[in-house]
Formats: C-alpha cells, structure tokens, sequence
C-alpha cells in the first residue's frame, strides 16, 4: 500500500505497511529486526552502459589503476536529480584482449572497463528511506528489483550464456538481460499487473477490487486456453445485480495488455544490441508471471524459449516463498555479499559493503 507504479504516493500508507509486516517477521523470527536490506523499482531507474580507459603505469595493472579505471567509467550525464545505485563490471580489456574479470597483476599498457550503471532518483530513494525510518527500521544495502530476483531464480550457466529476465510485478514490469555472467542491459516499465487489473474494471465495468478477484482466480493471459463455455460471475456496482460474462472475454482482455508487456520487452531487448545473443531465452518471475498462458504469450512475441523462475531453495526459509512472487525478497538476501563496484569504492546513494560477519553468517544458509 502506498506505491504506485514504483514510486511512493502515501507516506503513512507505505509506512503503515512496513510496520505490519514487520511486526509478522519480528513473531516468526523470534527476534527483533533493526535493519533492512531495501529494493527499488520504478520508471526512474535508469541502465546505461559506461566505458573507461586509463594507461597502465610501470607495465602491469595494480589495485590503484583497476581504480582509476571505474572512476573513469562512472564519469557519465546523469540526470541532475539522480545518483549511481549501482557499478556493476561486464569486463575489463587489457591492450585489446577483452573478456577479462580479474586484470590486477596482468601486463599492459592500456587498461579499459566496461560498465553497466544504474541510477536511481534521489527523492524517490529517499522517500522509500523516511519510511522504513518512520517503522523504527535503518535501511542499510539498497538494491535494484531486478539485480535481487535475478539472484533469487537465475542459474549461473544462463547467466553466461545469454538470458533475460522478466519480472512482472503489480506496478513494475522490471526486464535484466545477462550475458557471459555479466548484466548488459536493464529497464523498468509501468504496464504490469495493475494496468491488467485496470482494463478488467473498465471493460467487465467493475470495481478495482472485483477485477482483481477475477483475475488472481480466472484470469489466462493466452484466450486460446479457455473454453469457451466457462463463465465468470462479476460483481455490480451502485447496486446493480451481479452479471455472468465469458471467461473468454477476460482472457481476450487480459492477453492484449500482456501482449503490449512483451512487446515493449522487445522493443527494449532490441535496442540493447544482445537479442541474438540470449541462447537460455527468458525467465519470467514475479507474482504476475504465475497466471496460466503468460509463458504461451511471452514465448510468441520475443520467439525465445521461456520458463517460470522460482526463487532457489533457501535453508531456514518457510516453503511458502518458493513461489515467483517472492523472488525479490529471496533475492535481496542471497544478494548481500554480490559483488557490486559502488560498494566497494564508496558510490552511490548510501550504499556500503556488507560486513563480513554477516556475508559468512547468510553464506551458512545459501
């Protein structure tokens, strides 16, 4: 409560909510919670692919220039209202040869760095932070949605080989390509699950509420699954007597909103330059993923195999988030101790690297 699309839109709402689900953590845990680790979706996060390049003094790369060379790397236009989230490193070239994950020690001349950035707005950030602040919590590491459900349901092997990954959830539809084990591109959109929700209301003329339920219970994102005898009770408003439509009809609504969904996904795997490249194909996650035919819809619109992303199993953990849905969540704990450059020098909007007590203590359970 209190989000919409991303972004905060009710302080006491949004806050109101942390505390409960505080409060429920707090009682199953058995002990209390002072600190968070916090994610962020929204249009106003941005990727954006950055280069470096600095000479190598003395004939080999030292600790000073693999330094020298992020620095140069994160030098790039940012919009005035936002800061760098994230560093996060696809390679480093040493004198043309590319490829390279770990250059200290190597010989050369010419180190380079190639960057994927991602920057956030300050004001949203800081928003989400009052909040959490106001439940009497700290926020300690903030982290990009689609970074930590990408470390909840992506394996190694298709990291290397070329994936991307769509999380679909009920504000933000958050896509992350990966390639040889580095991310390349991301973006956020905003149709997802509640626009879904929205042209169900419009079109069955229902309430908000009303369309949810129907959807969450008999909605299929590919019509061609339902039967066309199958028909779904829709609940009045001002009134007015309940009527029975179609289950068809709400597929066919359903599936053009997410046909829209993907084709921006395209658009956007296009235009990052990596769409011949994703040989695992997709991996969809998030809550909205789950709904029946949405791999059919995905699978025809990109033309790349799919499959549903569950967060991997977690030891300590309940059974009850080994669904899509909480692939986020499972992620900003696996995520912790994942290597990020904005931690490591110091960047970014109140990012700091995890102590290693608590690296080791998350690595006893993932």
């Amino acid at each position: 409560h209190g989000l919409q699309a991303g972004r905060l839109c009710d302080v006491d709402k949004t806050t109101q909510a942390i505390s409960i689900a505080l409060s429920e953590a707090e009682i199953m845990a058995g002990s209390q919670i002072h600190e968070v680790t916090m994610s962020v979706s929204g249009d106003h996060l941005r990727g954006t692919n950055s280069q470096g390049v600095v000479a190598i003094d003395n004939g080999e790369v030292s600790a000073r220039a693999a330094r020298r060379v992020i620095e140069a790397a994160q030098a790039l236009p940012l919009p005035s209202d936002h800061d760098i989230l994230h560093l996060l490193c696809r390679d480093y070239v040493v004198d043309g040869q590319g490829g390279i994950k770990e250059p200290e020690g190597m010989s050369g001349v010419r180190l380079e760095a190639h960057l994927h950035v991602i920057s956030a707005c300050e004001s949203a950030i800081g928003n989400l932070r009052k909040c959490c602040h106001k439940a009497g919590l700290s926020v300690g590491t903030t982290m990009a949605s689609s970074l930590a459900s990408g470390e909840a349901v992506l394996e190694a092997e298709e990291k290397d080989l070329g994936v991307v990954l769509v999380d679909v959830g009920a504000g933000t539809v958050d896509m992350a390509i990966h390639h040889q084990g580095a991310l390349v591109a991301s973006s956020v959109g905003k149709v997802a699950g509640d626009y879904v929700t929205s042209d169900l209301s419009r079109c069955l003329e229902t309430t908000f509420g009303d369309a949810e339920r129907i959807k969450k219970h008999h909605g299929c994102a590919y019509g061609a699954m339902v039967e066309r005898n199958t028909c779904v009770e829709v609940a009045g408003v001002g009134g007015r007597q309940p009527r029975i439509v179609n289950r068809k009809l709400v597929a066919d609504i359903i599936e053009s909103r997410i046909e829209e969904m993907f084709e921006m996904i395209l658009d956007a795997v296009i235009q990052s330059g990596y769409g011949e490249l994703l040989t695992s194909g997709v991996v969809l996650t998030g809550g909205a993923s789950m709904m029946p035919g949405m791999g059919d819809v995905a699978a025809r619109v990109l033309e790349l195999p799919v499959r549903l992303g569950e967060p991997r199993a977690v030891a300590g953990l309940s059974d009850e988030v080994d669904d899509p849905s909480w692939s986020t969540a499972v992620g900003l704990a696996r995520g912790l101790w994942s290597e990020d450059l904005s931690r490591r020098h110091g960047t970014g909007l109140g990012e700091r690297m995890v102590p290693r007590w608590m690296r080791r203590r998350f690595k006893e359970f993932f």
